[in-house]
């Protein structure tokens, strides 16, 4: 029971610190914010700090696996979906949730500056996306099998024109003012039933 509780607040500790790590690095860049800054925003000492993480790039490793996580998580909603398509809509307002969110979009930004200066982060993420994009195209292409979805449509290219969206929502919520989540959210529902949906 003792090493159950003892992993229970390891992963606790650890999403605290990504969480506060993830704030610092929105707001003041990745290379501006200090280990002891994260350490604050976690309201942790440098010791408990360093027995999760030795770095700021070991922080951003783990960022990179919960991305991974939640990819499966839609991965394998889309993979349990009767109909790929609506399952694809009930999924998008939590996705647009997280998209649309001025933290997350700057986070998303400051990763993409850093892994275009590190071979070894860009091929991770790469490969959370690549694993993304392999499941959506599998999804859908037994989507086309069973008549759900278009069987003319270049499913690659849907896939490619679909998550670019996820990423101009990402970038614009940084910037610019967002419309509310609803109407995003009913816009590309219609969207994705009009581009996907057998004619």
């Amino acid at each position: 029971m003792a090493r159950t509780l003892d992993q229970n607040l390891h992963k606790r500790r650890k999403t605290q610190i990504i969480s506060a790590a993830a704030k610092c690095f929105a707001k003041k860049g990745i290379h501006q914010t200090s280990m002891q800054e994260i350490c604050d925003a976690a309201n942790i000492s440098a010791g408990a700090l360093y027995r999760y993480f030795a770095s700021k790039d070991a922080v951003i490793l783990a960022m990179a696996e919960s991305e991974k996580n939640a990819n499966e998580q839609l991965i394998t909603h889309l993979d349990n979906s009767v109909d790929v398509v609506e399952g694809l809509c009930q999924a998008l307002p939590s996705i647009i949730a997280i998209l649309s969110n001025r933290e997350y979009g700057r986070l998303a930004i400051e990763i993409s500056a850093e892994t275009s200066r590190n071979p070894a982060m860009a091929e991770l993420f790469q490969s959370n996306d690549t694993q993304l994009q392999t499941a959506m195209i599998k999804a859908l292409k037994a989507g086309q099998k069973q008549g759900t979805v278009n069987k003319d449509l270049n499913v690659k290219g849907a896939v490619y024109v679909i998550l670019a969206m996820f990423d101009g929502i990402t970038l614009r919520s940084t910037s610019l003012a967002s419309p509310p989540k609803e109407k995003t959210v009913k816009s590309f529902v219609y969207f994705v039933r009009r581009f996907l949906a057998p004619v």
